[in-house]
């Protein structure tokens, strides 16, 4: 028990702490010589998450932090059997959203087919496919996917939090920058913030079950928006 409580104890404290690499704006000087783009796989969450930034038990000590622990697990399984019943894949749609957005940029986008590896699922990839006709490689992850609620008596949001770079074939970052969909003020100044429709809310987790065709939309918004900011980023 006691090391059970350890655990939830250091993944409570460590959940979402990790720093996201220093901003980096993309020089339209660039763009003369940039056309080509070959997207790598997203690295994405296993799951949708459910979550609440400032929740009730937190301020219970180690017991709490494993009662909170145990309640987002149960909210993360509620939300992949909605997603599920609304045929709604949330890595697909996110990927096909980025790519669409990034051609609207103006640029021609490739999709490279090899797999990220799972080690790089939360940073970027190490190295990138050679011997491809392309100018550049757009490197993307997402640290959070789902809804979450700024505490335990509020109504749930969209949030996603994604980091993006944008490296030349030597090996250049051309843009680096981390996008949060569904932010507050309050958060990390150095992230672009894109606040949440107020119009799409859940006020409980039953909220988010009910209709499993509106929680999909209401993810899928969060993914248009955030993907359309990348891609004016890039313009």
């Amino acid at each position: 028990m006691r090391a059970l409580l350890c655990v939830a104890l250091v993944a409570w404290l460590t959940a979402g702490c990790q720093s996201a690499p220093p901003p980096l704006a993309f020089e339209q000087s660039a763009r003369i010589s940039l056309k080509r783009i070959c997207m790598v796989p997203p690295g994405m969450p296993e799951h949708a998450a459910v979550s609440i930034m400032n929740p009730i038990g937190a301020g219970f000590g180690v017991l709490g932090t494993l009662i909170e622990t145990r309640r987002a697990a149960a909210a993360d399984a509620e939300m992949a059997d909605v997603l599920a019943k609304a045929h709604y894949d949330f890595a697909g749609a996110l990927t096909n959203a980025l790519a669409v957005a990034t051609h609207k940029a103006g640029f021609a986008i490739s999709r490279a087919e090899e797999p990220r590896p799972s080690k790089d699922r939360e940073k970027f990839l190490s190295q990138y496919p050679k011997r491809l006709p392309v100018d550049a490689y757009l490197d993307i992850y997402a640290t959070y996917i789902g809804f979450r609620a700024l505490q335990s008596s509020a109504a749930y949001r969209p949030r996603i939090d994604l980091v993006a770079r944008l490296v030349s074939l030597r090996g250049t970052t051309l843009f680096q920058r981390r996008i949060v969909y569904g932010s507050s003020a309050a958060e990390d100044e150095d992230a672009l913030l894109i606040p949440a429709d107020d119009t799409v809310t859940f006020r409980d987790r039953a909220a988010l079950q009910a209709n499993p065709s509106r929680t999909a939309r209401a993810l899928q918004t969060a993914i248009d928006s955030i993907s359309w900011e990348l891609a004016r980023q890039l313009m």
